[in-house]
């Protein structure tokens, strides 16, 4: 029997006990997952919303765009799956990603990427003005991306469910447990994916440490009720100045929008800027005005120092312990790729997918 502690339980933790589960049977596995807090996702990924943005993502080729499209592609069945085991609804939006953007190059920048994703094998649609005043009438802008193989999730739902096919798999999981030194552990092998919580972890087996391996990235967000705004697809807008946001449909009215980058660290907790999110949102549709605020959040996310992102593959030195996290924005959107490594790893030593790339290394 081989035993695996997964230490954190957010989206990566979650998913990776999930797709092991799978197996504990047929490769007599013993999977357990330490989380600190008294339920899951309470970091990064209950602050996430969820936008699985692969397919429009404006970076067309390289290592990390084959992994982002290949867990894109891994999400409609595993949705699929969780819900046919929990019966929980996820919030699963499959009904794709609108891409706006004022740059001057937009129109022939996005033409050049959907040429680049047709090959690939994922269809993209560029909207012009006249077409895209027709289906989103209340957005200010000139034309737009739209992805219809882009998709969104619901963060927390998903984890939940994870967490609960898991369990009836027969994994275990240990709420309000503390991890403080990796050595204590008893397991055959380790795999951290605890986020901002991997710093004083992976610490002492970092050569020549003098800083901290991730960075606290700030973000804000804001659920919104917005009568007669009646949208369906995400929507994700590039501003000018190089930030962007994302507005998610939750139903009933309701939509998330978010979110800032904060690079100044903060000592105290951070706070949403509800005026300034609401400029943005109303300077690409003025309908925003009517929106009321519902609930708000700011918090941090993990973004790697000297290190790709993410962190995948083994600790130096120490082949039975593995590290999958530093996701920084793209945590639930490389989820599923990421498991599918982390579990390559554990069972096999190595992967077809390329990880290599993202492998961690001590600072110099």
């Amino acid at each position: 029997m081989t035993t695996i502690t997964i230490v954190g339980c957010g989206v990566i933790g979650a998913l990776l006990a999930y797709e092991l589960s799978k197996d504990v049977s047929a490769n007599a596995l013993d999977v357990t997952v330490l989380e600190t807090n008294a339920q899951p996702a309470m970091g990064a990924t209950g602050a996430s919303l969820g936008v699985l943005m692969a397919v429009c993502s404006a970076k067309a080729r390289g290592v990390l765009v084959k992994l982002r499209l290949a867990s894109l592609s891994k999400y409609d069945r595993l949705i699929m799956e969780l819900t046919t085991q929990t019966k929980q609804d996820l919030r699963y939006n499959r009904n794709g990603i609108l891409n706006l953007s004022r740059s001057p190059n937009a129109e022939t920048t996005a033409r050049s990427l959907i040429e680049i994703r047709r090959k690939q094998g994922f269809e993209l649609q560029w909207l012009e003005h006249q077409e895209l005043n027709e289906q989103f009438s209340q957005w200010q802008a000139e034309g737009g991306l739209f992805s219809p193989c882009d998709r969104a999730v619901h963060p927390t739902r998903f984890v939940n469910a994870l967490v609960a096919a898991a369990t009836q798999n027969g994994v275990k999981f240990l709420w309000n447990t503390s991890v403080k030194n990796l050595e204590d552990i008893s397991s055959d092998r380790i795999v951290i994916t605890s986020g901002m919580g991997s710093n004083p972890l992976i610490a002492p087996f970092l050569k020549n440490q003098t800083q901290d391996l991730l960075l606290p990235i700030g973000g804000q967000a804001l659920r919104l009720k917005v009568p007669n705004l009646n949208l369906k697809t995400i929507v994700h807008a590039e501003n000018e100045n190089g930030s962007d946001i994302n507005i998610v449909p939750l139903g009933d009215d309701q939509y998330w929008l978010g979110a800032t980058l904060e690079f100044e660290p903060s000592e105290l907790p951070r706070e949403a800027n509800v005026p300034f999110l609401l400029e943005q949102a109303i300077a690409w549709c003025p309908t925003f005005a009517n929106a009321e605020v519902l609930e708000t959040w700011a918090g941090d996310r993990p973004r790697p120092q000297a290190n790709q992102s993410p962190i995948l593959g083994f600790v130096p030195d120490h082949p039975h312990m593995l590290i999958a996290t530093g996701h920084y924005r793209n945590g639930v959107m490389m989820a599923p790729v990421t498991a599918q490594i982390t579990k390559d790893l554990l069972l096999t030593g190595e992967s077809d997918l390329p990880w290599r790339p993202f492998a961690l290394k001590s600072f110099q």
